[in-house]
């Protein structure tokens, strides 16, 4: 099979949330990164498929679907949840089993495109909601590789459906088998204290989870309290992606997770069911970062009282015709976590 494209399209702001019938399934999950209250519906092509659930998840979409991305490189998403594998002559490559059904039916699968065995699992971060679910991968032998502060997580925060690390690393590691290689980057704290990104070669795409997802970085946060990021380095995080892209010469990020945009034909809301854009996504989103933060200072510095900058700024729009999805409520819970990081520095 192909790649597909897929195309994105922007707005200035998400319909009130509709009443929809959401499957038992999807009302388990408990992060879930985009509104499910929205119209859902197919844009553009289909993508080739290698493999699909039977069960319903929303709308048009099923429980999960492994969508080829290369020769040997595939996308795995479960729910509104993605990771990636990699299939090599000598083993595969694994990342974020998600949960402890998805890493079931994730070890099925691929024995279905492969008789070779998973021989690493990388975790991308010990968020819960990503890092469960490796037990059928460690029996049949594979090595978990994390970052070291993930396993210093793990251990302080233990979840008997999370399989400890094998291999922690610092700053950075490589996966090599098989020709083909999985590298590890890590700029510090960001949306966990060990969230990584991985660059999986000689594809040269990035593979990034919760912290910047295509088509735009422009994207309203689900949870405008930002309870689980450093605000306080999330643009320099961003820059050392931007190094890493540069570097590379990297064009394509795949994300972790699915995303919502507009149908170009009616307007209305809608979940883009490609797993790929452009790595531009990473400026987009540092720049979300930098210019809030900027502006939140600014007011600031002009006399503004803090309690007030979020109330000011969402009364003057800032920032509402950048922001998909733009919510006013949202935003000014998201300036008062800015403004306390203004303030404390943390």
């Amino acid at each position: 099979m192909h790649i597909t494209s897929y195309s994105s399209h922007r707005g200035n702001s998400f319909a009130q949330a509709m009443n929809i019938k959401i499957s038992k399934i999807a009302r388990r999950m408990l992060a879930v990164p985009l509104l499910l209250a929205i119209s859902v519906t197919a844009m553009g092509q289909e993508p080739d498929l290698v493999a699909i659930s039977d069960e319903p998840l929303l709308g048009p979409f099923k429980l999960w679907e492994i969508e080829r991305i290369t020769d040997d490189v595939y996308a795995f998403r479960y729910s509104f949840y993605r990771n990636i594998f990699i299939v090599t002559d000598d083993g595969v490559i694994a990342t974020d089993p998600l949960s402890v059904e998805a890493g079931q039916i994730l070890s099925e699968e691929i024995s279905k495109i492969t008789d070779q065995p998973v021989k690493y699992v990388a975790y991308t971060h010990s968020h819960w909601d990503h890092a469960s679910g490796a037990q059928p991968f460690k029996d049949q032998g594979a090595q978990i590789v994390a970052h070291e502060r993930c396993a210093e997580n793990f251990i302080e925060n233990p979840n008997p459906n999370v399989v400890t690390p094998d291999i922690t690393y610092s700053d950075r590691y490589e996966i090599k088998l098989g020709g083909k290689a999985l590298e590890m980057f890590y700029f510090g704290p960001s949306h966990d204290n060990c969230l990584v990104g991985m660059v999986i070669k000689p594809d040269n795409l990035l593979f990034l989870a919760d912290v910047a997802n295509p088509p735009t970085g422009w994207m309203m946060f689900y949870n405008p309290a930002v309870s689980e990021d450093r605000v306080w380095n999330m643009v320099r995080f961003f820059d050392g992606y931007q190094g890493v892209i540069d570097e590379y010469g990297i064009e394509t990020v795949i994300g972790g997770h699915m995303t919502g945009s507009f149908d170009p034909e009616t307007g209305r809301p809608t979940i883009i069911r490609g797993t790929m854009g452009s790595a531009s996504v990473v400026a987009e989103r540092r720049a979300f970062w930098n210019s809030i933060i900027e502006a939140t200072k600014a007011e600031i510095a002009a006399g503004t009282p803090p309690a007030e900058v979020p109330d000011k700024l969402v009364t003057e729009g800032a920032f509402a015709d950048q922001i998909v999805g733009y919510d006013p409520d949202k935003m000014r819970i998201f300036l008062q976590r800015i403004t306390t990081y203004v303030q404390t520095g943390e």
